[in-house]
């Protein structure tokens, strides 16, 4: 299971949702530890050899302590189609490097892209990111989801989009979705309903 794992956004030496993803590490080292670990991750990373031009995925992997930080060049992938996948049983309560459960519904995606998991009925994330659904101009992200994203919360801190109960039975009556992570926002490529298989 362990250890934990979390990515973050940096472009042109600019980071992104830092307090978000120092919130989630605490809930987590929380959670299976009974202690929470102390860390700045402004401190942490300003503190290294940041790379000043492009678009990098920081991963930190950490325990009660971090262990590692990496600074890995990012090219988000082209998503433009979904297969629904189903599990009942399915968890990802916690940004772990264990995502075997998710990499098995993964490798059953036949020609699409990605994978959208529906759990007990209701629409919750895709492989790699949290997903939200446009309807008459509105976005609207999954009440019920696998990850607390953090870019999913913070959008849904600042009013931009907001939660909805999506089902397998009504996800039809949005227009349209997007993928959103740590390193995708809201400028990333909408999908069209009818490319979920």
């Amino acid at each position: 299971m362990f250890p934990l794992l979390e990515s973050i956004y940096l472009s042109d030496g600019v980071f992104r949702n830092l307090s978000y993803h120092e919130a989630r590490m605490k809930e987590s080292t929380r959670y299976f530890f009974k202690k929470e670990i102390l860390v700045e991750l402004f401190t942490h990373l300003s503190g290294m050899n940041i790379p000043a031009e492009g678009l990098f995925k920081i991963r930190i992997i950490y325990d009660t302590e971090i262990q590692k930080t990496e600074f890995v060049p990012y090219v988000a992938n082209t998503v433009r189609s979904l297969k629904l996948m189903y599990s009942n049983t399915i968890s990802y309560d916690h940004k772990i490097q264990d995502r075997s459960s998710l990499h098995h519904l993964y490798q059953q995606r036949g020609d699409a892209d990605d994978i959208l998991i529906v759990k007990n009925g209701f629409i919750t994330d895709t492989y790699y990111a949290n997903i939200i659904f446009k309807k008459d101009g509105i976005w609207y992200t999954p009440h019920h989801f696998l990850l607390k994203g953090t870019m999913r919360q913070s959008l849904l801190d600042e009013g931009r989009i907001l939660a909805a109960d999506i089902t397998i039975d009504n996800y039809w009556q949005y227009q349209s979705c997007k993928l959103i992570n740590a390193m995708l926002g809201m400028e990333g490529e909408e999908i069209s309903i009818e490319s979920i298989k």
